[in-house]
């Protein structure tokens, strides 16, 4: 193993549910309603496909920029006052790679703006080897273009790296890129048919870095 790919959202950070909270708050001042079943739809999508997925539901007319806008802002002020929920174990693991002169790479459907953004909050800016986000990429989850994006950059096989996902369009995309994913399951239920695609299902990233422990350890045999 060469190269470990975290997604982000809902993987390093507890950022989803606060995420849709801002959002729905936001809507509902702009005198919009939006169900918590829709906005699910959501999680993995880049900002592009995001945009039309609200468009498509609610009109071209909905003001969907302003409305992100606004979400941003209360989100960032959650944040700033009561600090990033990081993920149990982020730290640990990424610290456990670094050791093992690992690569590690951040690949998001998030923009790489926000990505560098939460890295600071959580003080592992400069930890990454290669950041891309959903802005640096035509095609969102489950498409695999993001993962294959980071192949390409390193210039590994994909039989040398490691996706962690919590979402199924980030599973999926891990199994079109023909990268091992392990989930680690957060607000989004996981279809059985995606996680049978999964190399493991893992409670947290403590497990995850005792499970590569385990891999490097049978690859020296």
């Amino acid at each position: 193993m060469k190269l470990v790919i975290f997604d982000m959202d809902g993987l390093m950070f507890a950022t989803e549910g606060i995420d849709m909270k801002c959002f729905k708050k936001a809507c509902d001042e702009f005198g919009y309603i939006i169900e918590e079943k829709f906005q699910m739809e959501l999680i993995g999508m880049n900002e592009h496909d995001t945009v039309l997925k609200l468009q498509e539901k609610f009109g071209e007319a909905f003001p969907v920029y302003d409305i992100r806008a606004l979400s941003w802002k209360m989100k960032m002020e959650y944040f700033y006052e009561k600090g990033l929920p990081i993920k149990k174990g982020l730290k640990e693991l990424v610290s456990y790679l670094k050791e093992k002169k690992i690569k590690i790479a951040v690949a998001s459907s998030s923009s790489v703006k926000i990505i560098n953004e939460y890295l600071q909050l959580s003080d592992l800016e400069n930890q990454f080897d290669y950041i891309v986000g959903g802005d640096k990429v035509v095609h969102s989850k489950p498409d695999p273009e993001i993962f294959l994006k980071v192949l390409e950059y390193f210039n590994f096989d994909s039989s040398e790296a490691l996706v962690l996902e919590d979402s199924n369009n980030g599973i999926l995309a891990s199994h079109r890129a023909n990268i091992p994913v392990i989930c680690v399951p957060d607000l989004v239920e996981n279809k059985p048919e995606l996680l049978a695609l999964t190399y493991k299902t893992l409670p947290s990233l403590l497990e995850v870095r005792d499970e590569i422990a385990k891999i490097l350890e049978a690859s020296k045999c």
